[in-house]
């Protein structure tokens, strides 16, 4: 009895860990099942669908050349596939990613755009865009559905190389928001061109910089004029002689200052210098002793009080193992 128990415990032991086993194999069995074409890690397009031309994927290197130099070795993979088999767009672009290892391996920040030529769900095909980990809660993350949806126009009209420049490109450049850089010094066009930044110094030419000068020395020749012909005037109307106004215009010179007079006390002339002293009358008969005390004949003069005081390279190839962070497709 006790050996049956024994037994029965080893085979549920048993059967617990093929059935754990499975679950963890499952998702691998069904990578597995897709199907993927040949993904070369130094090569950032496969056009497996054959709908790119050789210009776009040249254009293509060059914006992933620029990304992996600027953004930490950000690249944006772009793959074309005429189906997916039994597989959903979204698992087929999310299995394809993770087995290119697109972007840096340590950073996780590649990009993949998928485009499918035979779509069960629409009759013209479906596209998908996927990221890496490493733009996960990032201004890519949040504007995903909008990026991929770019495409939307060209892809219905067939447009191939029109729709994956666009995406790229308007991708390539939130990579470089997100990394608060520009790539070169330019903003990436639709066409795969750097568009020049006038405000970035590597693109200030000579030319430009003696143009400025030239305005600068006409601004301050022609803000002279002004203040010479119609400012100053009207300061020295106001008596303004002074600083700017003293340097443009004549100064006015203040008269001669009139002579002074010799030192004569308190005179009659009131002050420390008035008029030329009288001469001294005869003196008078001295009082007799033993008076009084007369008192004071009169003090002249006057008085009065003062007034206040004032106051580039190429293209690097494809990073490591990645993992899928997230995504959008059409319709989505």
């Amino acid at each position: 009895m006790k050996t049956m128990k024994t037994l029965s415990r080893r085979m549920a032991a048993l059967f617990l860990v093929v059935v754990v086993g499975l679950t963890a194999l499952a998702p691998a069995a069904s990578a597995a099942a897709i199907q993927l074409p040949s993904l070369p890690k130094d090569k950032c397009v496969v056009d497996d669908a054959g709908v790119l031309s050789d210009s776009t994927t040249t254009e293509l290197e060059t914006i992933n050349a620029q990304l992996s130099a600027s953004c930490d070795g950000a690249q944006i993979g772009v793959l074309t596939v005429d189906y997916t088999g039994s597989a959903t767009t979204e698992d087929y672009a999310t299995a394809a990613f993770n087995a290119w290892g697109i972007g840096s391996a340590s950073k996780n920040n590649g990009v993949l755009i998928l485009l499918v030529m035979q779509s069960a769900q629409y009759a013209d095909g479906d596209y998908y865009l996927t990221y890496g980990d490493g733009f996960r809660s990032t201004m890519l993350a949040d504007q995903a559905s909008t990026l991929v949806q770019t495409m939307e126009d060209d892809f219905a009209a067939k447009k191939y190389d029109a729709a994956v420049l666009t995406c790229a490109t308007n991708v390539a450049n939130t990579i470089a928001e997100v990394y608060g850089v520009t790539l070169n010094g330019a903003t990436i066009s639709p066409d795969g061109s750097a568009v020049p930044n006038p405000s970035h110094p590597a693109h200030a030419s000579l030319g430009n910089i003696i143009g400025g000068l030239f305005e600068l020395l006409a601004y301050i020749i022609v803000t002279i004029a002004l203040f010479f012909v119609f400012i100053t005037p009207l300061g020295h109307s106001f008596g303004w002689y002074w600083g700017p106004f003293g340097w443009f215009g004549a100064r006015r010179r203040r008269g001669p200052r009139p002579p002074r007079g010799p030192y004569d006390g308190f005179g009659p002339g009131g002050g420390f210098y008035g008029g030329p002293r009288g001469p001294r009358g005869p003196r008078g008969p001295r009082p007799p002793r033993g008076g009084g005390f007369g008192g004071f004949g009169g003090m002249g003069g006057g008085s009065g009080f003062g007034g206040a005081g004032r106051s580039g390279g190429s293209f690097g190839g494809m990073g490591g193992g990645s993992s899928h962070g997230g995504g959008a497709g059409r319709g989505r």
